[in-house]
């Protein structure tokens, strides 16, 4: 079982024309004579997954010629997702079951006809296979505007491991967090109290501080560098001055010396 074992037996059907066909008639030997000449779009979603070796994941309650059953064998999986932008976006992979209403609600009492998901398209359509569409089995270009909704089968078990972007969105939420003044990075000027903070925001931040404090350390250090030649110089004309000494004298003063960094200004976001 596997979500591409249902994709590559869709796409065999390719170009399928006209009913009675291979597909219906197995689906008639079965469940009746009636399904010979039926609306065939399901009809053909249930071959795909039993010759597939998905009859499991994909038909819970057995073979289906009806859209609006399909739909609610999913939905009572928990595994329902309504059609929209958002949605799609976040669940839809190729090998989901996607039901379609053409008055465009996400209700599946309205379910007019399914396919199954073969690409997610970057820009958040679908492409599709679906049978009985021009009374062929077509690929499709979808839009949010016309699914109703849509569900993934559990090919082999996949829902035992969570999905790389679920991960993702769980880890990016917990490094998300708003600002309180007890904060060090409030205390320093790196924030503000109240301030949303999120990975790029932080990470933006830390850029600008260690980048000012790089250059301040810099400043300092070539100050020192000038202190050091001066008092060389002067020594070089008094020769009761031991300069070793003074400038270890020095080193151990600055030493004990606290210095603060001030932030600089955040760069641009995307920097």
């Amino acid at each position: 079982m596997s979500r591409a074992e249902i994709l590559a037996q869709a796409r065999r059907w390719l170009g399928l024309t006209g009913r009675p066909n291979a597909l219906t008639r197995a689906y008639a030997d079965r469940n009746g004579s009636e399904y010979l000449a039926a609306a065939w779009c399901d009809i053909s979603v249930t071959e795909w997954a039993r010759r597939s070796g998905n009859a499991g994941p994909v038909l819970p309650n057995g073979d289906r010629a009806w859209t609006v059953k399909h739909a609610e064998d999913g939905r009572g999986l928990g595994r329902w997702h309504p059609g929209t932008s958002e949605n799609i976006r976040k669940h839809a992979r190729p090998g989901c079951v996607v039901f379609f209403d053409w008055d465009g609600s996400d209700a599946i009492a309205n379910i007019d006809h399914v396919g199954v998901i073969e690409r997610v398209l970057p820009d958040g359509r679908l492409q599709t296979i679906e049978a009985n569409t021009g009374d062929a089995v077509k690929r499709r270009i979808r839009s949010a505007a016309v699914v109703a909704g849509f569900w993934d089968p559990d090919y082999e078990g996949e829902d035992d491991m969570a999905a790389i972007d679920d991960i993702a969105e769980a880890v990016y939420k917990r490094l998300t967090g708003t600002v309180t003044d007890d904060l060090w990075a409030a205390r320093e000027g790196l924030f503000k109290a109240g301030d949303k903070v999120d990975p790029r925001t932080a990470l933006r931040q830390i850029w600008a501080y260690g980048k000012d404090s790089y250059a301040q350390s810099r400043a300092i250090l070539a100050r020192l560098d000038a202190q050091d030649a001066t008092i060389r110089a002067l020594a070089s004309r008094d020769g009761a001055v031991d300069v070793e000494a003074l400038l270890a004298r020095i080193r151990e003063e600055i030493g004990s010396i606290t210095v603060h960094l001030d932030a600089a200004e955040p760069p641009p976001a995307g920097v």
